[in-house]
């Protein structure tokens, strides 16, 4: 007989791995999904032969006795649900990334948490690929010297697909704080992703404790590196991640790294929650905890440019900077045009 009963709310695409993990697991049973869309949770819940299906997640709450959520919407919803899901007594979370859109919402969770002993965990999967899980090991045993410069590209906006960057970049380093970050960031069309305003182009350099710095790029024009591309640079050596592995660079030469995988990232981060609920872990390795440090860097990124100068960490709470900015006009729309990056091509711009 299995140890908890899981629900998963929001039935997009995204929610097929986290109801494939708990389905695997032997511990866990999947009793329920809820949608806004009816046809949506009906569509997903007999796919994945799940017996109950919601439109509202208060009646899921008060009708299922479920101590897991994993939740699979878009970020604009994380907070709330997050919020409701402990007050209903929910011991553990599995939230999507990114987990919020700002400090303030990210906030309203932890103290959410806190307040009901619920454990969260957010899906930064990367932190359970091989090439990732390996490439730290190395990292932490000196293959590179000292981490001097993180770098990475990626496309899709800073919260979007940024926020993987740079919490692969603090997972190779053990999690250091931050010092200060230094961004620009460019908005010209009425672009969103989800339903989110996010910007057209964005860069940021983040000074960290360890010395080390992070360099990130969102949407740069061309020429650009392959999307995907990161390296994190040493006094000894290099490590190159990328989708198909990891290749470490030094002074003997380079050579692929041995980071064979054969379980489904889904899975371990699911089963490393049930391993924290049932104490075989001290702390899920994407616990909230760490978590807020990544969304930090993130909207340092974005106050900076607010602000058009440099940031010290720790940030005060507060919303979202790059809204403030939207809203207070000081990134004005010369393309017309709103359009969402997941249902339509961005606009010409020239």
């Amino acid at each position: 007989m299995a140890s908890f009963r899981a629900g998963v709310a929001g039935a997009g695409s995204i929610s097929r791995r986290h109801i494939s993990a708990w389905q695997a697991h032997p511990d866990v049973d999947l009793t329920c999904i809820a949608d806004i869309s009816e046809q949506a949770a009906n569509s997903r819940a007999d796919e994945f032969g799940i017996r109950n299906r919601y439109t509202s997640l208060i009646d899921m709450f008060s009708e299922e006795y479920i101590e897991i959520l994993s939740i699979c919407t878009w970020m604009n919803a994380h907070a709330d649900i997050a919020v409701a899901a402990s007050e209903a007594g929910i011991a553990a979370i599995l939230c999507e990334k990114p987990l919020a859109g700002s400090l303030e919402e990210v906030d309203r969770i932890i103290h959410a948490a806190e307040r009901n002993g619920t454990r969260i965990a957010v899906g930064h999967h990367h932190r359970f690929r091989g090439a990732c899980v390996k490439g730290r090991e190395l990292v932490l045993d000196g293959a590179i010297g000292q981490p001097v410069l993180f770098y990475g590209h990626t496309t899709g906006g800073l919260l979007n697909n940024g926020t993987h960057f740079v919490d692969i970049a603090r997972y190779l380093m053990d999690d250091p704080d931050p010092a200060w970050a230094i961004g620009q960031v460019v908005r010209r069309t009425d672009r969103h992703e989800r339903h989110d305003p996010i910007e057209d182009l964005c860069a940021g350099i983040i000074a960290l404790e360890n010395g080390a710095r992070i360099q990130i790029e969102s949407d740069m024009p061309d020429p650009a590196p392959p999307d995907g591309a990161m390296t994190l640079q040493g006094t000894e050596g290099t490590l190159v991640v990328t989708s198909k592995g990891a290749r470490l660079l030094n002074g003997a030469g380079g050579k692929d790294v041995d980071a064979a995988q054969e379980t489904d990232v889904g899975i371990l981060q699911a089963a490393e929650l049930v391993d924290w609920l049932e104490g075989r872990v001290n702390e899920h390795r994407n616990a909230i905890r760490t978590n807020r440090g990544t969304i930090e860097i993130l909207m340092g990124i974005y106050e900076s440019a607010r602000i058009r100068d440099t940031v010290t960490f720790p940030l005060a709470s507060g919303p979202s900077p790059l809204h403030r900015m939207i809203d207070s006009g000081d990134l004005p729309v010369t393309v017309p045009g709103k359009y969402d990056i997941r249902i339509k091509p961005q606009p010409d711009q020239d």
